[in-house]
C-alpha cells in the first residue's frame, strides 16, 4: 500500500497518461465530496477532543478554495486529454440552431 502526503504527488507517480487522468478524476472526486461535506458541516472539517489535556482541534476550509482546486485539476485534466487526442471541434450549421 502506498502512502502519499498530497495529491500532486499521487498524481506525480502516474506511469502514463492515462493513468494520470484517472488520478486527477479521482482526486476531483475526492474533493467534490470534500466540498459537499464542508457544505453540510458548515465548514468545519475536523473537530477532536483529548481528555488527558483537553486538546481541541477544529481545522476550517474554505468551499471557495475547494472550488478553485476542482477547476485548476479540471484544466489540467483538459490539457492531458488534448495531448492524447488532440483537440476536437463541433461544428454545426447555424441553421441547426434552437
Amino acid at each position: 500500500m502506498a502512502i502519499y502526503s498530497t495529491c500532486i504527488e499521487y498524481i506525480r507517480c502516474s506511469t502514463n497518461t492515462n493513468d494520470k487522468i484517472k488520478r486527477i478524476n479521482a482526486v476531483i472526486e475526492a474533493l467534490e465530496d470534500s466540498m459537499l461535506e464542508g457544505a453540510l458541516k458548515a465548514n468545519i472539517e475536523e473537530y477532536s477532543l483529548d481528555d488527558g489535556q483537553t486538546k481541541i482541534k477544529t481545522v476550517f476550509r474554505d468551499i471557495n478554495t475547494i472550488e478553485d482546486s476542482i477547476v485548476a485539476l479540471i484544466r489540467r485534466r483538459t490539457s492531458l486529454i488534448n495531448s492524447c487526442i488532440g483537440h476536437r471541434y463541433g461544428l454545426m450549421d447555424g441553421k441547426n440552431i434552437i
